[in-house]
């Protein structure tokens, strides 16, 4: 199975977001992941580097203005 796992990084920590990425699309500020059975979860952030050997993409978030 090529599914990946996306994490939020925070500084040096890592925020498991959702398991099992089939899809991610990207909104410009926003990004749309799915997993392999069409769950979907929307995050307000940018992909900042993708692990091909450990199955890992990792986003950071960023937040609307209060």
């Amino acid at each position: 199975m090529c599914q990946s796992n996306v994490y939020a990084l925070d500084g040096d920590e890592e925020e498991l977001l959702l398991e099992d990425v089939a899809l991610i699309e990207s909104d410009g500020d926003s990004l749309t992941m799915r997993t392999l059975f069409g769950e979907p979860m929307v995050v307000a952030g940018t992909v900042v580097a993708v692990d091909l050997m450990r199955h890992r993409v990792y986003v950071e978030r960023t937040h609307a203005p209060a």
